[in-house]
């Protein structure tokens, strides 16, 4: 993957002054204006009653291009072992430092939520030289292909491979796939499968483009993220009820805040990063 979904058109660089997202009349969560940390009371914006600011707020950034030099080399996420998909062979990886640290998370929580002690982590790629356009140029993205142990699949993201397998293989293959992208989706923002589009039929691509440092919560507005909730409602919690399409819609509403009150979770989905948190937790640990 070579990009973040777009979003809106404004876009500002991380490592420059964030501003804010638009100062139009748009909304978000329960129809509040959201600003970003540190803005309400500057010099020469506008002050609007009854502005709230989310937790966290969204961080509309341009990757910054990197050398290679300048990123943290690794063999490993974790205690798994990095093997470059197109090869099959180990490998060195190059991320930034913080998002090497977000990897190793993402795996801690995998392995905790769900058994699975992967030895190996096969993907496509983290860094490559490139332009403003990727986060791959920034050592701030990683493509998730497979997750092995004893050299053999745990879990294969490569739908390309089985999407045309038998139902019942089918329907387990889902299940797993969409359980390791609940994962993901606790830990990063931009997490693009193959409901995306075709180039990512083959893996998962993460990075932190929407929230930095942060971790995320919904964005009602991310066809990404609705997508997501909704194949895990379908294929992980067998809510045939909810269809995929890409909507936040009554319907997935419905059926995430029942399986939040079924796990004992914080409130809606919509309402809290805990909560989005607690919804990918469950998913991860569903059987």
């Amino acid at each position: 993957m070579r990009r973040s979904p777009p979003e809106p058109p404004l876009r500002l660089t991380r490592r420059g002054f964030i501003v804010l997202g638009g100062l139009g009349l748009g909304t978000v969560a329960a129809g509040t204006y959201a600003i970003t940390n540190g803005l309400s009371g500057v010099p020469g914006l506008p002050q609007i009653p009854g502005l709230v600011e989310p937790t966290p707020p969204e961080v509309f950034a341009d990757p910054v291009p990197v050398e290679r030099a300048q990123l943290q080399a690794r063999t490993k996420l974790g205690p798994a072992a990095y093997v470059y998909e197109v090869t099959g062979r180990p490998a060195t990886y190059y991320v930034d430092t913080a998002f090497g640290g977000r990897l190793d998370a993402w795996l801690a929580l995998h392995r905790q939520h769900t058994g699975q002690e992967p030895d190996t982590i096969r993907s496509y790629g983290a860094w490559v030289r490139g332009s403003s356009t990727s986060w791959h140029s920034s050592g701030q993205a990683f493509d998730v292909a497979r997750l092995r142990a004893d050299g053999k699949d745990l879990v294969s993201l490569r739908y390309d491979q089985w999407r045309d397998a038998p139902a019942t293989e089918l329907r387990r293959r889902l299940a797993a796939y969409w359980r390791v992208a609940a994962g993901l989706h606790h830990e990063f923002a931009d997490v693009l499968t193959y409901l995306y589009d075709s180039s990512h039929s083959n893996h998962i691509h993460v990075d932190t483009g929407r929230f930095g440092a942060e971790r995320p919560r919904l964005i009602r507005r991310s066809r990404v993220q609705a997508q997501a909730v909704q194949a895990m409602c379908l294929h992980v919690w067998g809510r045939t009820d909810v269809e995929i399409t890409g909507e936040w819609d009554d319907a997935t509403r419905a059926a995430t805040t029942e399986i939040l009150e079924q796990v004992d979770g914080p409130g809606e989905l919509e309402e809290s990063r805990e909560a989005w948190q607690a919804f990918m937790v469950a998913t991860m640990e569903r059987a």
